[in-house]
C-alpha cells in the first residue's frame, strides 16, 4: 500500500513538478485510494498503488498486457525448483558468490527502485523481512497488483505502476536501480537506460541484465515467431505456443552430442561438443526447456520470450557504450548466450 510520505519522492512524469496528495480512503499510513495532483493532470491511486501510466504506444501496451498475463499466472514460475533454478542463474551473473552475499549486499542500501518489477520474482530472490532497504517496485502492467501481494507484507515495499522510460521520481532519489530483464521490453533499451540513470545518486549503483544479439539465424526465426504469436490476444498464444515448448522437451530428451568441429562465422556458429535441444537453442530457434522444472514453467519461459512485440537484443559494444554515455562506470559485466548483466556505478 502506498505510504503517505512517499509522496515526497514523486513528481509529475510530464513536468517533474511536486504532486499534492488527495486521499479519498485510508487506512493507518497506507492510502488506499485518491489521486496525486499535478498542473496540469491527476494520477489516481487504486488498490494503494499509485498509476502513472501515460503510453500511447500501441507497442508497448501489447507489451504490458502479455506480462500482465504471465505474472498473474503464478502457479508458472513459483515452485521450489523453479526459484532455486532462477536464483542460482540471478547469483552467477550479477557476481555474487552465494545467496548470502546477494541478501547482504541489497540490505545495506538505503533506496532501492526495481524497476519493471513484473511480480516482483527477481527481487523476491533477495528481499528478506529483516530488509531494512527501502524497495519500490514499478511496473507498467497490472503485474504490479500481483506484486504487491506477493511482498506488500514485507517492510518497506512500495509499489507504482509507470512506465520506466517516464519515471515519476525526482532525480537523484536512488542509490541503487535494479532493472532485471525490463529494458529491452520498452520501444528502445538505450533510451530507457537513459531515462533511468539520472534517477540514480553519485556513487549509486545500476544493476541490470538485457538480452544478447544471437546468432543470425536465431535472430530471423525470433522475428519471425514473435511476430505470429504476438498478433494473438495473450490467451490464445498461451495455448497455441504449446507445440513449440513440446518440441524442445523433445529435443532435451535427445541425450546424444555431437561435435562441430571448427567455428562457422557465416552463422555464428562456435565449434565445440553440443547436445541438439541446445544446439538448436543457441543458433536456430529459442525452444527452452529445462528438466529440473515443470512444463507449465518451460512454457513461461518460451512465452515470456516469444509474445511481447518490444524484445530487442544488444551487443556488449551498444551496451558498453550506453553506459559511458550515462556516465556509468562499469564495475562487473556477464556475458552469456542469453544476455548481458552488468552492474555499474554512477561517477558524475
Amino acid at each position: 500500500m502506498m505510504r503517505a510520505k512517499l509522496t515526497d519522492l514523486l513528481v509529475d512524469p510530464l513536468t517533474h513538478q511536486p504532486l499534492k496528495l488527495q486521499i479519498l480512503k485510508q487506512e493507518g499510513d497506507n492510502v488506499i485510494e485518491g489521486n496525486l495532483v499535478g498542473e496540469s493532470a491527476k494520477y489516481p491511486i487504486t488498490n494503494g498503488i499509485p498509476r502513472f501510466v501515460l503510453t500511447k504506444d500501441r507497442d508497448q501496451r501489447q507489451t504490458s498486457d502479455s506480462f500482465a498475463f504471465k505474472w498473474k499466472l503464478v502457479n508458472t514460475y513459483s515452485s521450489t525448483a523453479r526459484n532455486e533454478t532462477f536464483r542460482s542463474w540471478l547469483i552467477k551473473r550479477y557476481g555474487f558468490r552465494n545467496v548470502e552475499e546477494m541478501r547482504s549486499y541489497f540490505s545495506n542500501r538505503r533506496m532501492i527502485l526495481d524497476a519493471g518489477c513484473g511480480s516482483g520474482f527477481s527481487s523476491s530472490q533477495w528481499l528478506t523481512p529483516s530488509n531494512p532497504s527501502q524497495w519500490i517496485g514499478v511496473d507498467i502492467s497490472e503485474a504490479i497488483d500481483v506484486a504487491q501481494e506477493k511482498l506488500g507484507a514485507l517492510p518497506n515495499t512500495h509499489f507504482i505502476q509507470a512506465d520506466i522510460s517516464q519515471m515519476p521520481f525526482r532525480k537523484c532519489s536512488f542509490d541503487t536501480i535494479f532493472a532485471e530483464g525490463s529494458l529491452h521490453h520498452t520501444p528502445s533499451t538505450e533510451g530507457a537506460l537513459k531515462a533511468l540513470a539520472p534517477l540514480l545518486g553519485l556513487g549509486g549503483e545500476f544493476l541490470f541484465y538485457v538480452y544478447r544479439k544471437k546468432a543470425p539465424i536465431r535472430e530471423f526465426t525470433d522475428d519471425y515467431v514473435r511476430s505470429v504469436f504476438s498478433s494473438m490476444p495473450p490467451e490464445l498464444a498461451w495455448e497455441k505456443m504449446r507445440p513449440l515448448t513440446r518440441l524442445g522437451e523433445s529435443l532435451a530428451g535427445l541425450k546424444d552430442e555431437f561435435e562441430v568441429r571448427e567455428d562457422v562465422p557465416e552463422l555464428g556458429i562456435k565449434a565445440g561438443r553440443y547436445p541438439i535441444q541446445r544446439f538448436i537453442y543457441l543458433y536456430f530457434a529459442k525452444l527452452f526447456w529445462n528438466d529440473a522444472i515443470s512444463f507449465e514453467e518451460n512454457h513461461h519461459v518460451n512465452f515470456d520470450w516469444y509474445h511481447p512485440r518490444y524484445a530487442h537484443r544488444q551487443t556488449e559494444e551498444q551496451v558498453r557504450s550506453w553506459c559511458t554515455e550515462s556516465q556509468l562506470r562499469i564495475a562487473h559485466f556477464d556475458a552469456d548466450e542469453s544476455g548481458l548483466t552488468v552492474r555499474a556505478i554512477k561517477y558524475d
